[in-house]
């Protein structure tokens, strides 16, 4: 095999992976919207994080216990490059969706992130440039 084959087959691996994870994340979001059920959580803090260009985040920590479940404390995986406006810091109460079966799956307002249909789209632009390189490597 020669290098430009095993560097394809290589190409070919990550892409899948990546394709892999986009539908998986579209899973994940069509279980959150469709199993989810909403709870009133309370933001117990705001953590303070840098982007990769080295600019701040700001990622809410909310705690709840479901019902016949256990006390649960989650950071939201979206954060804002501002601090939360009055009314969403410490203390505050919000709505949170969770998702009963992994409760620490959760969606903020305010704080979503990409959705199904963004996540279905990219995982199908990926499984499609994925298959016209195997084609052409195997031609």
């Amino acid at each position: 095999m020669s290098w430009e084959h095993a560097l394809g087959w290589l190409f070919a691996v990550v892409l899948g992976g990546l394709a892999l994870g986009f539908f998986t994340g579209a899973w994940d979001k069509h279980r959150l919207h469709t199993r989810g059920r909403w709870i009133e959580a309370e933001i117990i803090r705001v953590d303070e994080d840098k982007d990769t260009d080295g600019d701040p985040r700001f990622y809410p920590v909310v705690a709840f216990t479901p019902p016949d479940g256990e006390h649960v404390e989650v950071k939201s995986e979206v954060g804002k490059p501002y601090p939360p406006v009055e009314g969403f810091g410490a203390g505050s109460k919000v709505s949170v969706r969770y998702d009963p079966a992994k409760p620490k799956r959760i969606e903020l307002p305010g704080y979503k992130e990409d959705g199904v249909l963004t996540n279905l789209m990219a995982g199908l632009a990926t499984a499609g440039v994925l298959v016209a390189i195997v084609v052409g490597m195997l031609r």
